[in-house]
């Protein structure tokens, strides 16, 4: 008589609760607001002048994630018709004419985080990464990293204007206290880095402050080398520790501070630089070579000329440093 069988109350439990994760994940999976969130991202993005396109959003490694990733600035306004088209991820879409070159990530990555309580993100793009994370218990508390971004990949030349080769690295930290609910970026405190490698602008289009006139500039050959930049923020007040990109065409050094307002683009500049740049270099740049000729030489060092940044940043007013005070 053969021998009776019984499986270990372990295993039936192990069993049992293995399956019932697996079940889990499945109704998540089948069940979840896809196109909810979809239309979510695509409304915020919207609200600021980007349509937003995503290939899909299905659950990742590193949490929810997003493929085939595109945002462009919309040149001519966001109409409630493009706005519809986006919300739907309807399958023909305008050109770039209406909705502009956009910048394409690989992927975006969204998940549940506990220190800080909040979100942490991935985003592969530009051949690299961006990652941080964002708490939301009390102060709105922000991290991102910058790694290894290729600015020739990523199409962000069609998205800025500007034709660029070289390496990005970065990090930013920011605690941003409430007022009325609401995140206050003038208030803000934190830490700034930036870290470029054998930047290069090999060409493009770009719109420059001329004493107070926003003048569009096809751009020659640039060469800015290696960049290196430390900023310390205070209670809204960004100073600037390190500013610094030397290359064989041109040497900038810059300091001064930037009041920051509740949005960046009316953040108010006080900022003076430091420019010395080869006679071939000056004359490769055309107008804007005749511009900087144009500018004061420095008492201290007469290779460099000086300049003063101020205005806002949706306004700036680059010239000459203002007259000291006696």
């Amino acid at each position: 008589m053969a021998a009776e069988t019984k499986t270990a109350r372990w295993k039936l439990g192990l069993g049992y609760g293995a399956f019932s994760l697996v079940a889990f994940f499945v109704c998540l999976f089948i069940t979840f607001p896809y196109d909810t969130l979809r239309r979510r991202a695509v409304d915020a993005a919207a609200d600021a002048g980007y349509a937003l396109r995503i290939g899909s959003l299905r659950p990742g490694l590193r949490g929810l994630t997003a493929t085939n990733v595109r945002i462009s600035k919309v040149p001519n306004g966001m109409t409630p018709e493009l706005h519809s088209m986006l919300a739907s991820g309807a399958g023909m879409m305008p050109g770039p004419e209406e909705l502009g070159e956009p910048l394409t990530l690989e992927s975006a990555a969204v998940r549940p985080a506990l220190l800080p309580l909040g979100a942490a993100f991935h985003l592969d793009l530009m051949g690299g990464s961006v990652s941080g994370n964002v708490g939301v218990l009390g102060d709105v508390q922000v991290a991102v990293k910058l790694s290894d971004l290729d600015t020739s990949k990523g199409n962000l030349k069609g998205f800025s204007g500007m034709d660029l080769t070289g390496k990005l690295n970065g990090a930013l930290t920011l605690t941003l206290p409430k007022t009325r609910g609401q995140p206050d970026l003038s208030q803000a405190n934190g830490q700034l880095t930036l870290d470029t490698k054998e930047l290069l602008i090999q060409g493009g289009t770009i719109t420059v402050p001329m004493y107070g006139q926003p003048t569009p500039m096809d751009l020659p050959k640039i060469a800015l080398g290696d960049i290196d930049g430390r900023i310390r923020i205070e209670k809204g007040l960004a100073t600037v520790e390190a500013l610094q990109a030397k290359s064989e065409d041109l040497e900038v050094q810059g300091s001064g501070t930037v009041k920051l307002g509740q949005r960046l683009d009316v953040s108010q500049p006080d900022m003076d630089f430091k420019l010395r740049a080869e006679p071939e270099f000056v004359k490769r740049l055309g107008l804007l070579g005749a511009g900087l000729s144009m500018l004061p030489t420095d008492k201290t060092d007469p290779k460099f000329r000086v300049a003063h940044l101020s205005g806002f940043f949706n306004r700036p007013n680059f010239g000459p440093p203002r007259p000291q005070m006696r």
